[in-house]
C-alpha cells in the first residue's frame, strides 16, 4: 500500500511542479525554484516506489 501511495504522491508533486512552471496556465503561481524542487522530489518519490522490493 505504501508503494502505491508514494507513487501517487510523486506523480501529483510532478504535476504540481509542471503547473507552477508553465506561465500560460493560471492554475498555480509560485517561484520557479519551488516548482523545480517539487518536480525533483516527485521524481525521487516515483523512482523509490518503482524500485522498492518490499511487499505491495
Amino acid at each position: 500500500m505504501s508503494k502505491s501511495v508514494l507513487m501517487i504522491v510523486g506523480v501529483v508533486a510532478i504535476l504540481m511542479g509542471i503547473a507552477g512552471l508553465v506561465p500560460a496556465w493560471e492554475m498555480a503561481t509560485e517561484p520557479a525554484w519551488h516548482a523545480v524542487v517539487k518536480i525533483i522530489v516527485g521524481i525521487v518519490g516515483v523512482a523509490v516506489a518503482a524500485t522498492d522490493k518490499g511487499k505491495e
